[in-house]
């Protein structure tokens, strides 16, 4: 008498189904690693800062986009976040300080963890040093990142008239922190010496100018700029956030000088998913 297998068991199967996914998960993230170390041999020694933000922008809304019912946005931004952390480690040693703002009151468990999300966990991150240290320490250090305040205090926190100082204007304001926009302001801005600033779509722009007549919304009205002011530094050096991405060479910037914008000056770009 023949006799009947036992049912298979359905969890079991599934989680075989799962194993096999992961040996082929190992195995493309290992080529992903492979393809970062050829991209880092080819730049050289000495290369820019090996981070991206309008890219990695571009990449995970993308990816969000493209993504079924069974994954959700948070899930992949958590993912390829680690997975971007490790290429950048690939490509160079960075090193993120995340200074002790004068006047302001962060919350640090909250910063440390924003910065290490955006890293990943084996980042190597330091606090200290006030927020003119830190910049001042960047010049000097072109693989530092500065994950600084969002620069929107005012007071003994607004250190953002720092990147007017000559000593300082190889500085740029070149992502936002969270990157995933929740409709306020981001927590940190990631100021590096000669950060790349690249659009990513749907970008905003920080400028300083000199503006002590109050010109600056008039001027950007008449060039077609759309914007705010966002705060000033006594009354007469004024931060700008413009929407979308404009480049220090773009023909409007000189008409805004002309304008009556003293000094009008890109520092920094960002771009949130």
């Amino acid at each position: 008498m023949t006799q009947t297998p036992p049912p298979a068991d359905p969890i079991a199967a599934l989680r075989a189904e799962i194993d096999a996914l992961d040996r082929a998960l190992l195995d493309m993230l290992a080529a992903r690693g492979g393809f970062a170390g050829q991209l880092a041999a080819a730049k050289g020694p000495g290369a820019a800062l090996p981070i991206r933000p309008a890219r990695e922008v571009a990449m995970l809304r993308a990816l969000v986009a493209e993504a079924g019912p069974n994954l959700d946005a948070e899930t992949i931004l958590e993912v390829w976040r680690a997975l971007i952390g490790a290429n950048i480690r690939r490509q160079g040693a960075v090193e993120i300080l995340v200074p002790v703002a004068q006047g302001a009151t962060p919350d640090p468990i909250r910063t440390f963890d924003v910065v290490r999300r955006h890293f990943g966990a084996a980042a190597k991150i330091s606090r200290g040093e006030d927020v003119r240290g830190a910049l001042a320490r960047a010049l000097e250090a072109p693989n530092l990142v500065i994950a600084a305040p969002w620069p929107g205090a005012t007071g003994a926190g607004a250190w953002w008239p720092i990147l007017n100082e000559s000593k300082f204007k190889t500085l740029a304001l070149f992502a936002a922190l969270p990157m995933r926009a929740d409709g306020a302001d981001p927590d940190l801005a990631l100021v590096a010496d000669k950060a790349p600033l690249e659009p990513a779509g749907e970008d905003f722009t920080f400028a300083i100018a000199y503006d002590p007549h109050h010109r600056a919304g008039r001027a950007m009205a008449e060039q077609g700029l759309s914007g705010r002011e966002v705060n000033r530094a006594r009354g007469e050096t004024v931060l700008i956030r413009l929407d979308g991405f404009i480049a220090q060479d773009d023909p409007r910037v000189a008409r805004l000088t002309l304008a009556g914008l003293d000094g009008f000056r890109i520092v920094g770009a960002f771009a949130r998913i």
